[in-house]
């Protein structure tokens, strides 16, 4: 037996080595019992690109009559460019993948539909602003006119795109790393991190910005929504947004001091008022290596959900609030080896109740994201039942980086990408 069902083990795990960036493979291929296991999965699971075949960013997002979109990134050939590419699935078919772009370096992909149907995918796109190393150095948010054709515009080149006065925060050409997307009716709003000058630890990544524009496709409005600069706070590391309650944009985030895309800490909630400003920076939950970063749902009934792992303990957990303003104390989910990881969380539309997709790596809480066991990793997902936690295999040859949204029948649907191959999955729930 890989892994006893739900049991949970709040024992405190061992640290961990860092993930290396570029993100490696993961796992490797042996000879175990995935086939059966997955015979008493609720889940059907199909290869959506066979052909993309590393571990890099991957989104999700469900839109009008449960049409399903996926972005993420495949390497062209043997060259340093990647194919920004995008797919749909609905009623059990999925679309041909589409090139949204072409890009050289990537930081992160975000995709949403409006209240028209139409997709779109934020990305580091633009050009390198006389940079030698960031290639792509601006916010770009590319728009589907339909089945292959995509627009993209420019929505950010600038750290004074949003001026502030203060000569650090203002400083540099790296803008849009780490994009969030989300939509009121056919108005995006796109929480980017500004990277300044992209290169010193004290001045730009300590000293990053959290920023937001909104608007679309060709008028856009960018606001300061946390500012680091002389406080050295290195906010917007990681971001994870919804639209939240009336219908305002609302966000979580961590703080990266020392890389573009380096491990985090720390959870802040901010969320947009009424009259257009942003609520402080809240100190939610401290933690001490985000991984990926924490995941941020919202529900009319809960309220704001974030589900986050700590990866120098493999604790998963989850808190909520009505407000934003007041949160519970972090509840453990799981923390059993190696596992936890990449966490997403959505709640149930019907039940209202938080379900939380997530990786197990080893049985072995000293297993890195290089040396995880084929005979064990799964990807599962906990929901809270009736005050209880209770988990369903997904996936039992695992699944990286993975992302969990609900169609409206009630029915869960995950993207993510296959440890061993990085080949991009979905598991739908019948």
């Amino acid at each position: 037996m890989r892994r006893q069902g739900w049991a949970l083990c709040l024992a405190l795990a061992l640290g961990c080595t860092p993930e290396p960036s570029p993100r490696p493979d993961g796992g490797t291929d042996a000879g175990d019992n995935t086939d059966v296991l997955n015979g008493s999965s609720p889940f059907a699971r199909t290869v959506l690109d066979e052909a993309a075949r590393e571990l890099q960013p991957l989104a999700l997002a469900v839109g009008p009559g449960d049409v399903v979109g996926v972005a993420y990134f495949s390497r062209v050939g043997d060259t340093k460019n990647y194919e920004l590419r995008f797919l749909e699935w609905k009623n059990g078919k999925a679309s041909q993948p589409e090139v949204v772009a072409t890009v050289e370096v990537i930081n992160g992909v975000s995709v949403a539909y409006d209240s028209s149907g139409k997709a779109a995918v934020s990305y580091l796109g633009g050009g390198n602003d006389q940079s030698v190393d960031w290639v792509q150095s601006d916010l770009a948010v590319a728009y589907r006119n339909g089945p292959g054709s995509w627009t993209p515009r420019i929505v950010a080149t600038k750290s004074n795109d949003v001026a502030t006065g203060n000569n650090l925060a203002d400083s540099g050409f790296l803008v849009g790393l780490n994009s969030a997307i989300v939509f009121d009716g056919t108005k995006a709003y796109v929480a980017y991190r500004d990277g300044h000058n992209g290169q010193f630890g004290k001045q730009d990544w300590e000293g990053s910005d959290l920023e937001l524009a909104e608007g679309g496709p060709t008028s856009w409005g960018r606001k300061m929504v946390a500012m680091s600069a002389d406080t050295k706070s290195g906010y917007g590391g990681h971001i994870s947004m919804v639209l939240g309650d009336g219908k305002q944009p609302a966000l979580v985030h961590d703080q990266v001091t020392d890389g573009a895309d380096a491990r985090g800490h720390n959870i802040l909630f901010q969320k947009r008022k009424a009259d257009g400003s942003w609520t402080a920076p809240l100190h939610v939950q401290t933690v001490y290596d985000t991984q990926l970063g924490p995941s941020l749902a919202w529900d009319s009934q809960v309220g704001y959900g974030v589900a986050a792992v700590d990866r120098t303990s493999n604790k998963l957990t989850y808190t909520f609030s009505k407000d934003g303003v007041t949160w519970t104390e972090p509840d453990p989910v799981f923390q059993s080896g190696a596992g936890g990881w990449y966490p997403s969380l959505a709640f149930d539309p019907t039940m209202h109740e938080p379900h939380i997709a997530y990786y197990i790596c080893s049985n072995s809480s000293s297993a890195n994201e290089q040396s995880c066991d084929p005979r064990v990793d799964e990807l599962r997902i906990f929901a809270l039942i009736e005050g209880n936690w209770r988990d369903v295999l997904v996936d039992a040859a695992g699944g990286w980086g993975s992302k969990l949204a609900f169609l409206s029948t009630g029915k869960r649907v995950v993207a993510y990408r296959a440890p061993d191959t990085g080949v991009v999955k979905l598991a739908v729930e019948p």
